[in-house]
């Protein structure tokens, strides 16, 4: 297995200028505020994603397509800069297609905003093949609770599955394979891996090959609408048939606080050292190819401790998935 990261905002700070860089020393911006205001050109700076990558001894770096982002912008040219620079530097690359707004409605039952959704997505993968990226992840959708249940969630998964076969062909067409990735509880839909291996089970009839980027910190989830976690919560994956997996998503997740996303070193959440030791082990047996951490920064301290937290957190995840 390979080890990657989705640096999200770890890397954020450098792009603010000193004027806002001294605003969040002094608690006068919050760190939300950083991300808002650098976000398109930090990930648009997908070069030093790639070095920070090779320095700190990784294999990947998936990017973020969160809207807002300049990824649609790129020009042929710097699509290919951005290729042959990962390709020298030994780091493969993959992209996290858009989930909000126009991307969440992947799996909508009225066919124009499905058909605007899925169109979005395409562009996205065709910038993702641009830049030689091997996998692209898809969330599966967000609908009204009002939409999460009986007749109205039939509609809704046969729409998922329209869109997941239409871009699962697109995507292998141009080289990538598409993993579509469980939901958080707080998005009404697709939350549980028996719903999503449901979905890509109808999508492979096809002949469609999709793959399940399993998110545990998002499966976690369910312990704040009122589902239990098991103990070990690990236990989860052997639930999930083997030949599913390609890239899998790794983060934590801090129930009551809703927390997502703390540095997994620090073990705060609810996967401790034994854990992800077990965690390796199964998502290896299951055929997982890469796995992507998803640490973010939530509080000023952590950004100003960003070096040694990401230099921890590395240290800490190679001696256990080395």
């Amino acid at each position: 297995m390979r080890l990657g990261r989705d640096f999200t905002n770890l890397l954020y700070f450098e792009y603010l200028s000193d004027e806002d860089k001294q605003r969040l020393e002094a608690g006068e911006i919050v760190v939300a505020d950083m991300d808002a205001v650098v976000q398109v050109t930090a990930k648009s700076d997908i070069m030093r994603q790639v070095s920070v990558a090779k320095a700190t001894g990784l294999d990947h770096v998936e990017l973020d397509g969160a809207v807002p982002n300049a990824y649609l912008d790129f020009t042929d040219e710097k699509k290919r800069e951005v290729k042959d620079f990962a390709a020298k530097h030994g780091i493969t690359l993959s992209l996290h297609l858009p989930y909000s707004y126009v991307g969440a409605s992947v799996c909508a039952p009225d066919e124009f905003d499905r058909q605007a959704a899925a169109g979005l997505q395409r562009r996205y993968l065709e910038f993702a093949a641009g830049i030689g990226c091997k996998y692209c992840v898809l969330h599966p959708g967000v609908v009204p609770f009002y939409h999460a249940t009986g007749k109205y969630f039939e509609l809704v998964r046969a729409s998922l599955i329209r869109t997941v076969l239409e871009l699962g062909r697109f995507a292998a067409e141009h080289g990538v394979d598409l993993c579509l990735e469980n939901n958080t509880a707080f998005d009404n839909v697709f939350t549980e891996p028996h719903e999503i291996c449901d979905v890509l089970s109808e999508v492979r009839k096809s002949g469609v090959n999709v793959h399940f980027c399993f998110d545990i910190g998002h499966w976690f989830t369910r312990a704040d609408v009122g589902k239990p976690i098991p103990d070990p919560p690990e236990k989860i994956i052997e639930e999930i048939p083997s030949g599913f997996f390609k890239e899998i998503h790794l983060n934590d997740y801090i129930p009551v606080k809703r927390v997502f996303h703390p540095p997994l070193y620090e073990e705060i959440g609810l996967l401790k050292r034994k854990n992800l030791e077990r965690y390796a082990e199964l998502v290896e047996w299951k055929g997982a190819e890469l796995i992507v951490v998803e640490t973010a920064f939530k509080t000023k301290e952590q950004v100003l401790q960003r070096d040694e937290i990401m230099r921890k957190e590395n240290e800490y995840l190679r001696s256990i998935f080395e």
